[in-house]
């Protein structure tokens, strides 16, 4: 097929994604929505290879071969639809914003929404795509992408068992990494496997892996480690598993109603339907700040609690992305100043994210519950790996999503699994989160009430599975949208540059959505760390 007639397929197949949300959701006040199809993008897309690639020398040549590889993605076909779940998740955020708007006195009557299919492609491999000048910060996110990427990185690495499958291990922490290491007696300390030794390193794993079962291993990872690793299943086993059973049956996301109260957002502003919304961001990596970055981008009052000092982030090569459009406090919660600043921030918020592994700051009295009682009238939006199962508080990574619900045997084999392009299984249930938290405060316009907001890794996983499958059987759609090949200059340029209080000029990839009633809503992606508090 041509690039053309991919790109209208994926529009196609996002018009019955949206039709189908909008049915799940209930979603109604539904403005005129167009998927663009415009096969010049490519040319666009293939030109950033080399272009504003912020890293030096050899390892430039690197970035660029991920990012070459990447970009040609987007314009192939899919196994396992990915981009048009990501058109259509977004442009109905868009409608809802919108919606949002009208409810706190915008007149968005005449609004219309279009949505990119490149544009939407180019959102799961984000992390790739970014550019800034900063030297500091360039040295700090160069060594956190060469101690990522060595031969435990499960995105790229699986190794075969002595059963004959295999598995994958997601330690993107240093930490986790030493748990796991022990756990697999390895002789070789953890900080020695390195992005140079990695050829020399798979080989030392494999020796280490062949000796054991891959649930043997899956359970010498999650359960001693307390580190995260998986066998590599199908759909079938994924689903035939007491936990795949569960994520299964749930809503793709849930809602549940504490009571009601009066919305008392702030003031809006001219920075977009969300503007005077406070949202306390306690999110890391790239799932929860994927959220809470829609809600920045819609003018949303961000504040970002970070564990510590910028040029100092362990995870700076994953967390980039997260960072646009927000405020940023430092908080270590073991000092009982920066425990008790959190507590005020928590009294003052209208909505809450929060996506570390479930249970981690219940020693420090800030459990749903806890929260609750500081504020009981918060939105509380939160995602984790393995939903609300028996697995609920172990810890979970997006391609361990895709490797143990059957996405990467799909997207390949059992004998050859392949991950899908980009992280899609951290954007996509982000962005979702972002829809369920978007409804949340339109509810608490409407009706007053108090919601907590849920999803997950594996259910975002189920649900490209659902959507692959609903594309395979029908295109038939009842909810009216429209697919266009033009581009009339709203989708032009690859990266939005925006100042930053910190790293000078960062360019982060260009949103998928143009709102024609917030035509603006780029102006909302500065960022800015080392604040007090939200803005004055």
């Amino acid at each position: 097929m041509s690039t053309k007639d991919i790109l209208l397929k994926k529009a196609a197949e996002a018009q019955v994604i949206y039709d189908d949300l909008v049915k799940r959701f209930n979603i109604d006040d539904l403005y005129p929505t167009t998927f663009i199809a415009n096969s010049e993008t490519e040319k666009l897309f293939k030109k950033s290879y080399l272009k504003e690639n912020p890293f030096p020398n050899v390892i430039a040549f690197a970035l660029a071969k991920i990012r070459k590889g990447a970009v040609e993605k987007l314009f192939l076909e899919e196994k396992v639809l990915q981009t048009p779940v990501i058109a259509a998740v977004l442009a109905l955020c868009s409608n809802v914003a919108t919606s949002i708007g009208k409810l706190r006195g915008d007149n968005v009557d005449n609004t219309t929404i279009d949505c990119d299919i490149s544009f939407a492609g180019l959102q799961a491999i984000r992390l790739y795509m970014a550019n800034y000048y900063d030297k500091k910060f360039k040295k700090a996110r160069l060594a956190s992408a060469m101690r990522v990427d060595n031969a435990y990185n499960g995105s790229f690495y699986k190794y075969k068992t002595k059963d004959n499958r295999y598995v994958s291990f997601h330690v993107y922490y240093q930490s986790q990494q030493e748990r796991l290491n022990k756990v697999l007696k390895s002789n070789k300390s953890s900080e020695k496997f390195k992005f140079l030794s990695t050829k020399r390193d798979i080989k030392y794993l494999a020796s280490i892996t062949k000796n054991y079962d891959a649930l043997e291993l899956e359970k010498m990872a999650f359960i001693d480690a307390q580190a995260c690793g998986c066998m590599i299943r199908s759909r079938s086993e994924w689903e035939a598993t007491e936990v795949g059973k569960a994520v299964v049956n749930m809503p793709l996301v849930s809602f549940k109603e504490y009571g009601k109260s009066r919305a008392n957002f702030s003031k809006m502003s001219d920075n977009g339907p969300l503007s005077g919304i406070k949202v306390l961001d306690l999110t890391h990596i790239i799932a929860g700040p994927a959220c809470s970055r829609i809600l920045a981008e819609y003018g949303a009052d961000v504040l970002l609690v970070r564990r510590g000092k910028l040029m100092n982030q362990e995870q700076s090569m994953l967390e980039l992305d997260g960072w646009a459009g927000k405020r940023a406090i430092n908080l270590d919660l073991n000092i009982e100043d920066d425990l008790k600043r959190m507590k005020e921030l928590i009294k003052e918020v209208d909505v809450i994210t929060y996506s570390y592994q479930d249970g981690a700051f219940d020693k420090f009295g800030l459990s749903i519950e806890e929260i609750r009682k500081l504020n009981p009238n918060v939105i509380y939006s939160h995602l984790m790996c393995f939903s609300d199962t028996v697995w609920r508080d172990l810890p979970g990574w997006a391609p361990c999503a895709e490797d143990i619900t059957g996405l990467s045997v799909r997207n390949g084999s059992l004998e050859k699994p392949v991950n899908l392009n980009g992280v899609p299984l951290d954007y996509i249930p982000g962005f979702f989160l972002a829809l369920g938290t978007l409804l949340a405060i339109k509810k608490k316009l409407i009706d007053g009430s108090n919601l907590e907001v849920t999803t997950s890794l594996t259910r975002g996983a189920v649900y490209l599975h659902e959507a692959t499958d609903l594309c395979e059987k029908t295109n038939d759609i009842s909810i009216k949208t429209n697919i266009s090949e033009e581009n009339n200059d709203k989708f032009n340029k690859l990266r939005v540059y925006v100042e930053t209080k910190n790293l000078g000029s960062v360019g982060f990839p260009s949103p998928a959505t143009y709102n024609s009633s917030y035509p603006d809503l780029v102006k909302n992606m500065a960022f800015s760390d080392g604040n007090l508090g939200f803005k004055k």
